[in-house]
């Protein structure tokens, strides 16, 4: 069952793959027939707009731009706005807002970007946002009555010198550091957790570095006739990378990292591994698309609190990876879906399998079908210490459990009709 599902998922993929691969060709591109016409007599109605993607505060955007009428179904817009983001190099977000024009001829689809940084409020992102929606909704407003009431303002001085070259006494480089802790009391169990979490980046056009530490600690006690248990979970990580654009599509880089947990008997796992990767697309369009394939191969030390069931204290092996990502953005649904195979190389038999994808597919007005699976053949918990495993840590969850495998699925079904209008705001009681 889980063999046929897995096919069914990347005969699914392929085909959606091959779909957009086959729009971007001019040649072949099928596209949402005009509905309109762009002539000198002005709609009376508002311009019809869909925005999906990104967590908007839409009762802002309603007021805020009322020269449009914000719609729940895109099968009944006149302009569809898919919107991404991604962290840029300095923490703030770079919002990709891409326009599908659905009913004006003449008028092709086009992206702009939107730029927040890591300090801005609630307000500020949402203020920033809502004026590059406006900008970009300007050409399809102008053709309509509304542009009649529209009235610009430019709030910088009347005379703009050159722009002065800027100096970056920190030359790209960001920091940041996070501390968070949780407790929960209550009179016979106590669960207390806490971590800390450093990051060190530098990104360029050619070379992004990135380091990474976090420390997590959770412990759990419980009171039972007199006697106290207690479970203490730690874990240290850190990581550093140094990744190189070569070109458009092909980039290399070194990764290292460290790892400590008591719960999975390491007391320590350090690697090095270069590392190689292709784009199918050009990076220069990874908002709407990516298929990217990683080969991963280094050293990894490892050793442990007790003595593992291959009897070893600590060990050095080899380990490779295979990773493929691949994330597709259209106005039908969005896919994203991702193979990972890892194995150590003394004896292929030690591997893991990882297949994970989320699809979410818009299949007629008003239906829309959303589903997640991930499924892991595991053959490589070689960290797994010697003898039995006791009740009471299986309980307390102190130690991981051996298996050769983990599956998870989810499924969602959305079913809208009624009024295709919202835009009224009404937050009260």
């Amino acid at each position: 069952m889980i063999f046929r599902f897995f096919t069914v998922s990347i005969l699914f993929i392929c085909i959606a793959f091959i779909q957009t691969f086959a729009a971007d060709n001019p040649e072949k591109d099928i596209r949402i027939k005009s509905r309109g016409s762009l002539s000198y007599s002005k709609r009376d109605a508002k311009i019809k707009v869909y925005i999906e993607g990104v967590r908007l505060d839409m009762d802002y955007m309603r007021r805020n731009m009322r020269f449009a009428d914000f719609v729940n179904d895109p099968a009944v817009a006149d302009v569809h706005i898919i919107i991404n983001n991604q962290t840029s190099g300095s923490g703030g977000m770079v919002y990709s807002l891409m326009y599908n024009n659905l009913t004006f001829e003449n008028f092709s689809d086009f992206t702009i970007t939107c730029t927040t940084i890591a300090d801005d409020t609630n307000e500020e992102q949402r203020r920033k946002l809502k004026d590059a929606l406006s900008l970009g909704l300007m050409p399809f407003v102008n053709q309509t009555k509304a542009s009649n009431q529209l009235s610009f303002r430019y709030r910088g001085d009347e005379e703009v010198g050159k722009a002065e070259p800027v100096e970056d006494p920190w030359h790209n480089w960001t920091f940041r550091g996070d501390v968070s802790g949780r407790v929960n009391l209550e009179e016979s169990k106590t669960n207390y957790n806490y971590s800390f979490n450093a990051r060190a980046d530098k990104v360029t056009e050619d070379i992004r570095i990135r380091n990474n530490a976090r420390r997590s600690v959770n412990t759990k006690k419980y009171t039972s006739d007199g006697v106290e248990y207690r479970s203490d979970n730690t874990s240290t990580y850190a990581s550093s990378s140094a990744v190189k654009s070569l070109s458009s599509r092909w980039s290399t880089g070194l990764f290292g990292s460290f790892y400590n947990s008591n719960y999975r008997n390491t007391k320590y796992s350090m690697s090095v591994k270069p590392a190689v990767e292709y784009n199918i697309f050009p990076w220069d369009v990874s908002d709407r698309k990516v298929f990217t394939i990683a080969y991963y191969i280094g050293p990894e030390w490892m050793s442990y609190y007790e003595e593992s069931i291959y009897d070893k204290m600590e060990e050095s092996l080899w380990e490779q990876s295979l990773r493929l990502d691949l994330q597709i953005v259209q106005t039908w649904g969005e896919v994203q879906a991702g193979l990972n195979a890892t194995n150590y190389m003394h004896d292929w038999r030690k591997n893991r399998i990882t297949f994970d994808t989320d699809l979410s597919v818009r299949i007629v007005r008003g239906l829309s079908v959303r589903m997640g699976f991930t499924v892991e053949n595991v053959h490589d918990q070689i960290y797994l210490p010697k003898g039995e495993i006791s009740l009471e840590d299986v309980l307390l969850n102190k130690v991981q459990l051996p298996s050769s495998f983990e599956v998870g699925a989810n499924v969602g079904i959305r079913v809208q009709f009624g009024s295709i209008y919202n835009n009224i705001v009404n937050n009260r009681l």
